[in-house]
């Protein structure tokens, strides 16, 4: 009996220490991660390519390391996403750069899309690179919207509280010409669901995917214009700038030429 009790003890020594020494391995390791996620963010706010390259790379820094890692696969996948968006910026156009990273990018949301406890973030962001090809190559909307929106709807019923796939819905329904079933209205109505859901979370662990609320409020505004909702649009672009003050496509791009508008309306 002593034997087998000193055995016990000393596998559940083993068993703690082989625990402590796990996690000061991902220590370091999740440090990197919420670096790199601040340094996107920050990138988006800026609308800063150079910024998001960093970004990318640091994230990929991870997951060269640990293939396993889902957050290292997640914001690379974002973060390729958001460079394949940026690549297509007004007096800034880089085909180059849209063809570095489509593939990987798509390759990359593929398997975030087969994770089980990912799936609706994985078909939402796969949704959203293919939406990226439509604005690179506009012939592809035929096969491919019915491909997004298909993508979106499987990410709703996987998880429904998931606000991005609002967002990028609502892009969908604000870009697509009203003979195919586009509608500002629509739109609008999914970018207010994606606020109400962002303003109502409760994020508990920093790693857990949380962009597009800056977003959502950018593109609410931008429907609102389009509805000629004009002073509400106003108030979601400041409620905007309240939340991140150098968000610079509300600070120099949406609200100045809004007050314009209204100044020569007026």
């Amino acid at each position: 009996m002593k034997t087998n009790k000193s055995s016990s003890i000393t596998l559940l020594v083993l068993f703690f220490l082989f625990t402590n020494n796990l996690f000061s391995q991902n220590e370091p390791v999740n440090e990197l991660l919420k670096e790199a996620k601040s340094v996107s963010d920050t990138a988006y706010i800026y609308y800063n390519r150079n910024t998001m390259q960093k970004a990318h790379d640091m994230f990929d820094q991870v997951y060269q390391t640990d293939k396993s890692n889902i957050y290292a696969l997640y914001y690379l996948t974002y973060t390729e996403y958001k460079l394949l968006e940026m690549s297509m910026q007004k007096g800034n156009w880089d085909e180059e750069l849209f063809d570095k990273y489509y593939e990987p990018a798509l390759s990359k949301a593929e398997k975030l899309a087969a994770e089980k406890n990912f799936e609706s973030e994985g078909k939402t962001i796969l949704a959203a690179i293919y939406m990226m090809k439509i604005a690179n190559s506009a012939m592809s909307a035929v096969t491919l919207s019915p491909k997004i929106n298909g993508l979106l709807n499987e990410a709703e019923r996987s998880n429904a509280s998931n606000p991005r796939l609002y967002i990028i819905r609502g892009q969908m329904k604000y870009n697509t010409p009203g003979i195919f079933g586009g509608s500002y209205k629509d739109a609008a109505q999914n970018f207010r669901k994606t606020v109400w859901l962002f303003e109502k979370e409760e994020q508990k662990d920093y790693l857990q995917p949380s962009w597009g609320y800056l977003e959502s409020l950018a593109w609410l505004g931008r429907a609102l214009e389009k509805l000629e909702n004009f002073d509400e649009a106003k108030f979601i672009y400041q409620k905007a700038l309240n939340v991140a003050p150098n968000f610079s496509w509300v600070k120099f791009g949406l609200l100045p030429k809004l007050e314009q508008k209204l100044k020569e309306k007026n």
